[in-house]
């Protein structure tokens, strides 16, 4: 079985590129729809839902930059860093990279998911809520050892150790 995650390991780490790629795609479409918004005669009292779409193509043209500002805001540390994590050798470890990198791809995807609420946010107040949530959300999830660690130095203890134990 180890040798089945080891080999889809290097798989999931070929999504980084797949997803920034997709959030330049989402990005430019969203910058031609705030233009064609802009310039329509049919928007022409609501102009916020271009703003805002505008905003959103910005912050997606952008994925890396906005995952490394909020990265530094919340933790200290660039998003390359977290994305690079190598576990201590152990029996387990392989299980461990495996499971970090998957909850570091969804975080990737909350984090485009959040902008996209965000630039939904003239049509639902409720959205702008909801995108902060998924933004953070997705900066703790691409953070997890971080703040897996920040967790077991709070508390510390037994938490500490076992955390120490399995992420290293």
């Amino acid at each position: 079985m180890d040798n089945y995650i080891a080999n889809v390991i290097p798989h999931l780490q070929q999504w980084w590129p797949v997803i920034i790629l997709l959030s330049y795609l989402f990005g430019l479409s969203f910058g031609v729809i705030s233009l064609v918004q802009a310039v329509s005669q049919k928007h022409r009292f609501n102009r916020s839902v271009a703003v805002w779409t505008f905003w959103a193509a910005v912050l997606l043209l952008n994925l890396p930059s906005l995952m490394d500002a909020l990265s530094m805001t919340v933790f200290n540390q660039t998003s390359e860093q977290s994305l690079g994590y190598s576990p201590p050798s152990s029996p387990g470890a392989i299980y461990i990279q495996f499971a970090v990198y998957a909850i570091q791809i969804v975080g990737v995807i909350g984090i485009a998911r959040g902008v996209c609420l965000l630039r939904d946010t003239p049509n639902q107040a409720m959205n702008f809520s909801r995108g902060i949530v998924h933004l953070f959300g997705g900066i703790l999830a691409v953070n997890l050892v971080t703040f897996l660690r920040g967790i077991g130095a709070t508390v510390g203890g037994d938490v500490q150790t076992y955390v120490a134990k399995i992420i290293g």
